[in-house]
């Protein structure tokens, strides 16, 4: 049986990390997650990134430190507007949902639209930190 295991890594097949190898990742050895890719990811200036995605008809904002590590959202909420090119701007807000901020209005489709957003502190009536992007 170790005959055959050691023909098994001569012709090239891949290792899955088992323990008997040494090339486990350890935790503390893994790399920072990726960002997603659906939708947009906006960087924000003090760092750290803010991925933007249509969820059926909402605006899902899910907030990433600068590892690129998911975390909860430093703003209390949101305002978006999305200008069609063809139609009416819509309005939404957005509000503490978990840890994503989420807006409560439907966005009707299409998806496909300039989103200008402003996000606010607790306290704040002028927005602490505002975004313009083109969705998708």
């Amino acid at each position: 049986m170790v005959f055959f295991a050691a023909g098994l890594l001569a012709f090239g097949l891949p290792d899955h990390g088992n323990a008997a190898s040494g090339s486990a990742k350890r935790p503390e050895q893994l790399e920072a997650e990726d960002l997603p890719t659906s939708g947009p990811n906006l960087a924000r200036p003090n760092g750290g990134w803010i991925n933007a995605q249509m969820v059926g008809t909402r605006l899902i904002l899910r907030f990433f430190d600068g590892d690129k590590r998911p975390l909860e959202p430093n703003v209390a909420r949101g305002f978006a507007l999305f200008r069609y090119s063809s139609k009416n701007p819509e309005r939404a807000t957005l509000h503490r949902e978990g840890d994503t901020l989420a807006s409560t209005a439907t966005v009707r489709p299409p998806h496909n639209f300039l989103v200008l957003l402003r996000l606010f502190n607790e306290s704040s009536e002028q927005p602490i930190e505002s975004y313009s992007f083109r969705y998708p």
